[in-house]
């Protein structure tokens, strides 16, 4: 079992940190909470080596950008353990807006606290805050609240919001090496057009060589490059400004979410791990208790991707008008048949949630086993890739070298 590093504080305000050999973080949680702590951070060993002040130290480094899944994920998950404690709210949470290892969201639960003292009930207060907590996590928040289970709901958010970005981080995992690689690859062929090229041009023009034709047209690059470097800087800008603005709007969000969930090799595993996202959040609002309607529509919002959300919007059409789901998911011709069996099973059954949280875990190994097999896959074909790019460019620099002789010995050639 793995070792988790934990900081918590007595009920007498004292901190405690040390390293515990668990199965799960929610164990530790437990058994943290079973010596009667209340649980500031836990997190694998592997991330926190070190004495014990550099575990604290570490815990506590300051974010300097928004509010992100997993801290969110660790403040629910702190929130629910201090509801389980019985802790007022108001001293649980300002309690909790003193840790700074985010302080965006350390300042947000202080307006929380401030506005839950004032007398508005919890789920008010986040609503304030949009960019921190979303209508997925306020509509949990209500129901809990109305249905006196906030501690159970903040559970499943925690939970929710971890396999989120556990997920997130398998989907980026996979994609961020080979963008690494085609960005290096993209950096060396540069250099060596801006660079390497020119002192072979310099060489050749010296002998008036006649230059085979894949060398005159690195050549013409290089000096299109060269000659145009400031005007094609701004162009490249221009483009990726253009497109960005574009990606903002939803024409272009569909547009992009479209090609990314059909391109090919990442395309299965982005649209692998968007189903698991509608699902999980589909399921996990069903199961909190709202109404059908009210939790495709938020879903919408949370599945982020347009195209699964306008699918989502026309499921909620057609159900609005007294279809059941399982046709109204046909209909968007977006779903798999085996989401589609699910969801049908799970309408006869009525255990709805029960089963889209179940493909939603289907999904989620579908997609930690296929990043699994492309990471080894992928990463001997961008190495022949770069090896390629860059061989083209060396290969055509020394293709005349092969003619010099020649042209030094009939007295050279126009060039």
């Amino acid at each position: 079992m793995p070792n988790f590093a934990y900081v918590a504080k007595t009920h007498t305000g004292e901190e405690e940190s040390g390293v515990l050999n668990a199965a799960s973080v929610d164990q530790v949680v437990d058994d943290l909470h079973r010596r009667g702590l209340i649980v500031l951070h836990v997190a694998e060993d592997a991330l926190f080596r070190g004495r014990t002040g550099a575990w604290k130290e570490r815990l506590r480094l300051p974010s300097l950008g928004g509010v992100s899944t997993r801290d969110l994920a660790l403040f629910t998950r702190q929130l629910s353990t201090l509801f389980e404690a019985g802790i007022p709210l108001v001293r649980g949470l300002r309690g909790l807006s003193q840790d700074e290892t985010n302080r965006t969201l350390s300042r947000t639960v202080r307006k929380v606290a401030d506005k839950v003292e004032e007398g508005n009930n919890l789920a008010d207060a986040l609503a304030e805050h949009p960019r921190v907590f979303n209508k997925l996590y306020v509509s949990m928040v209500r129901a809990g609240e109305s249905a006196g289970t906030l501690d159970r709901i903040l559970q499943e958010m925690a939970v929710y919001l971890e396999k989120q970005d556990a997920i997130k981080t398998k989907v980026r995992s996979a994609m961020s090496y080979p963008v690494f690689v085609l960005i290096f690859a993209f950096a060396v062929s540069l250099f060596l057009l801006l660079k390497i090229v020119p002192t072979f041009e310099e060489i050749y023009a010296n002998f008036h060589a006649t230059l085979p034709g894949p060398t005159l047209a690195v050549l013409a690059v290089s000096h299109t490059i060269r000659d145009n470097a400031v005007i094609s800087a701004l162009l490249v800008i221009g483009v990726v400004v253009v497109f960005w603005l574009w990606f903002k709007t939803r024409s272009g969000r569909f547009v992009k979410d479209g090609f990314l969930i059909g391109m090919p090799v990442f395309g299965p595993i982005i649209r692998k791990a968007v189903i698991s996202r509608m699902t999980r959040t589909l399921g996990i609002l069903l199961q909190s208790g709202l109404p059908v309607l009210d939790a495709l529509e938020l879903t919408r919002g949370a599945v982020g991707n347009e195209v699964l959300s306008r699918a989502l919007n026309k499921v909620k059409s057609r159900v609005s008008k007294g279809e059941e789901l399982t046709p109204a998911f046909r209909s968007t011709g977006r779903m798999p048949e085996m989401v589609l069996q699910l969801i049908a099973t799970g309408e006869e059954t009525g255990q709805i949630d029960a089963m889209l949280l179940k493909t939603s875990e289907f999904y989620d190994r579908q997609v930690e086993a296929a990043v699994h097999s492309l990471t080894s896959l992928i990463e001997p074909v961008l190495i022949v890739l770069v090896g390629v790019i860059v061989g083209i460019v060396v290969i055509t620099m020394f293709l005349p070298i092969f003619y010099l002789g020649q042209a030094i010995l009939q007295g050279g050639y126009s060039y």
